[in-house]
């Protein structure tokens, strides 16, 4: 896992975070789930499985995994955060959310067995009761990249002529696994969350845009600047501005000063114009070279090697030299 996965997935971990997270996305900001119905699961788990009468373990290891139980449902949330595009991410979560319902079926099984209570022959052999229900599990990507140019599900993987009538007959048949791709660049109502993840949202938005995102942090100076490190640590690993960030609060420790989420925003920005205007001043200093060595070789050429001296030291002989030739 990078950096910026293990950054934001430890914002991500704060049941807090992580309820605003499911209630803006699927509940419109209302507050369905709460902090306190959340319970979190085993990031690394698993199944046995038999094959060809050997038991063998089949592990993954996850991003985020939350249970949420309230009045209204019991479900398991996974969240899997994506810097890049995984190509191959409808099999990848097909695959973790198969072992989630699998290991469901062993703890039900294994609770049934050792209360007797698996009774008929179809019981002994499914390992559960006709009654029992599995928690349904939701798997969102989280995907912090500009754009998702992956399948977005599986059928969208498939070798499928679907202008073909017969594979038309075909494709009802053949099971089909959905992405949840979250684009968080792209939020629509960053409204809806009540978190620290609005204010992210909204800067994500800016993110391209300077003036704005500095029109944004000053109208929300105080708000930022209540959220910890954790979150300011997510936020810049999400705005792309992790590595600078990281040596500013470095300096600006050892300096003794305090940083927080504003106050590095602002010296990000004061930080980026200082090494626009000094990439601009050698941009310009490299065409300046350039043209001079220009006017110097039509000089040479045109035989007149004596205003060579004069034009590399008067500024007002060289320019008039630079409309004359055309340089």
């Amino acid at each position: 896992m990078g950096v910026i996965n293990t950054e934001v997935n430890a914002m991500l971990e704060r049941p807090a975070v992580f309820a605003d997270l499911v209630n803006g996305l699927l509940h419109g900001g209302e507050q369905v789930l709460k902090p306190e119905d959340l319970t979190p699961l085993p990031l690394r788990y698993g199944v046995i499985v038999e094959e060809g009468g050997r038991r063998k373990a089949v592990e993954k290891t996850g991003d985020v995994r939350m249970k949420a139980e309230n009045d209204i449902y019991s479900v398991s949330f996974f969240d899997e955060t994506q810097v890049k595009v995984d190509y191959g991410m409808p099999v990848r979560n097909m695959l973790y959310d198969a072992l989630e319902y699998r290991r469901q079926m062993q703890e039900l099984e294994k609770e049934h067995r050792e209360k007797g209570e698996l009774k008929s022959p179809e019981e002994l052999l499914s390992g559960i009761t006709k009654e029992d229900r599995l928690r349904p599990v939701v798997n969102l990507v989280l995907y912090l990249g500009k754009e998702w140019d992956g399948s977005r599900s599986l059928h969208k993987m498939l070798a499928l002529d679907r202008e073909n009538e017969k594979v038309k007959e075909l494709l009802p048949y053949v099971a089909d696994y959905r992405l949840n791709i979250i684009p968080v660049r792209a939020i629509k109502d960053p409204e809806n969350y009540k978190s620290c993840l609005q204010h992210i949202f909204y800067m994500l938005r800016f993110n391209e845009d300077k003036e704005k995102l500095y029109e944004y942090v000053n109208s929300h100076r105080e708000e930022l600047d209540r959220m910890d490190s954790v979150e300011m640590a997510a936020a810049f690993a999400m705005l792309g501005e992790q590595k600078r960030l990281k040596k500013l609060v470095s300096r600006q420790k050892k300096e003794g000063k305090e940083t927080g989420m504003c106050k590095a925003i602002d010296d990000l920005i004061l930080d980026g114009e200082k090494r626009g205007r000094e990439q601009g001043e050698k941009i310009g200093e490299k065409r300046g070279q350039e043209r001079l060595a220009r006017l110097i070789v039509v000089l040479s050429e045109n035989h007149k090697d004596d205003l060579i001296i004069k034009a590399a030291s008067d500024s007002a002989f060289r320019r008039k030299l630079f409309k004359e030739y055309n340089i």
